[in-house]
């Protein structure tokens, strides 16, 4: 909150810029090895090996380069395994400014984890770092972060986190919270999320989408920015980026997400509104509708496989608009995603886009607001061996989606995305 910010006497306005980093742990069996900071950020402290994202890099990139340089090791990115994300909010001077002077106040800490057997070459001190092993029941917390005592014994345990923390300046932890997750669940959500090719998620909401807007912002930290209106489907909608585990709430590796809602400027209202919105505006709560997927074997490929396998995803057509600033936005769409009813496995199947090549640069994932990161997509069926075939038939491995409790099937369907926000982990 700003009245934080002024409470520690921090210029507000200058602690804008975000900070994404990487943190890399190699383990030796039950030994850990840490590093003794030389000089700058975080100076005297005990940690792992890591550091900033340069342009053009992916977040394992980031942390195999930070590795080798700092500990002389060097291991192949895909060696690396996903262990949790943390947030850390600075209230006074982090000591780690961007090229035009500002202060880092939000960093983003991606950590990972690899094993000493994966790693070519020698341990060696760096100017930066004096490394040392250290056995995972023995580190030294007291010459640590103080945020380090909370999460780090569960990630040295096998488990994976999702934390963020406030600190008054580089010494005092002022607040935190924190999500300890299971043994290897943050690198399986990413293995799913990244094979279901996820261009974007369809949010419905009824009522006014300026309403929804903000009450998204209220509750992720993220505003959303209008998109356009379906002319002929009865729609319009706004949109946020989706980030992924490459590149963190600053990118757009997994499409985005879009606030879908009637636009009360088409009457009269078209026959036939698609993605069910009718029923969402009826029931009068917003739902995770259904989803857009990339095959990768290309659109019309996909349609064409999934029709011979007894599944119609709809036929393929072309569809294109012009940007604010003049450019032709081109893309292709099959779906069937119109009533309630007509929603494939109740919209757990996805509908089908591909965007031309020539519009990468601003489709609306490369366009919309940042913050937010996909953390997994998940659903439950109350048909699963109908959805599992569907999504057999358009390329999508079932147990990728589909998380079925213990027992009966349930009695409905639904969708749930969690995502990891400026306001921390918000499930749709």
């Amino acid at each position: 909150p700003e009245a934080v910010y002024r409470a520690y006497g921090a210029d507000h306005a200058a602690m804008q810029a975000n900070k994404l980093l990487s943190l890399v742990f190699v383990f030796d069996g039950r030994s850990v090895l840490l590093g003794l900071k030389k000089r700058g950020f975080g100076q005297g402290k005990y940690n792992g090996f890591g550091g900033k994202l340069e342009a053009g890099e992916v977040m394992r990139a980031c942390a195999a380069r930070e590795l080798r340089e700092e500990a002389g090791l060097s291991v192949p990115a895909a060696a690396l395994v996903r262990r949790g994300v943390l947030n850390f909010h600075m209230l006074a001077d982090s000591g780690m400014k961007g090229a035009d002077g500002t202060i880092a106040s939000r960093l983003e800490v991606h950590v990972y984890s690899c094993s000493l057997g994966d790693a070519e070459g020698e341990v060696a001190e760096s100017e930066e770092m004096a490394p040392r092993w250290w056995g995972c029941d023995q580190v030294p917390l007291g010459q640590m972060w103080a945020d380090d005592a909370h999460w780090l014994p569960h990630v040295l345990a096998g488990g994976d986190v999702l934390g963020d923390f406030t600190f008054a300046d580089q010494a005092t932890l002022v607040s935190h919270s924190l999500d300890k997750l299971p043994p290897g669940a943050m690198q399986l959500d990413e293995q799913r999320t990244r094979r279901l090719r996820v261009d974007h998620l369809v949010y419905g909401v009824p009522g006014s989408l300026d309403e929804a807007c903000a009450a998204f912002e209220a509750a992720t930290g993220v505003a959303p920015t209008k998109g356009g209106a379906h002319k002929g489907l009865g729609t319009h909608n706004a949109i946020v980026a989706l980030g992924g585990a490459e590149d963190g709430s600053c990118g757009a590796s997994c499409g985005y997400l879009e606030l879908l809602a009637l636009d009360p400027a088409q009457q009269p209202r078209p026959e036939r509104v698609w993605m069910a919105m009718e029923s969402v505006a009826a029931r009068g709560e917003p739902r995770l509708v259904t989803w857009a997927h990339t095959p990768a074997r290309g659109l019309e490929a996909c349609a064409a496989a999934a029709a011979a396998a007894g599944y119609q995803p709809g036929d393929v057509q072309s569809f294109s608009r012009q940007t604010p600033d003049g450019r032709t936005l081109q893309w292709q769409l099959a779906y069937r995603h119109y009533t309630e009813a007509m929603l494939p496995s109740d919209g757990l199947v996805p509908f089908l886009i591909e965007w031309a090549p020539s519009c990468a640069a601003f489709t609306p994932a490369a366009s919309a607001p940042r913050g937010i990161e996909l953390l997994s997509l998940r659903a439950e069926s109350a048909a699963p061996l109908e959805a599992s075939a569907s999504l057999a038939a358009l390329g999508i491995e079932a147990s990728d989606l589909l998380a079925q409790p213990a027992g009966a099937a349930p009695c409905s369907s639904r969708l749930v995305a969690r995502l990891r926000t400026p306001k921390g982990v918000v499930e749709l």
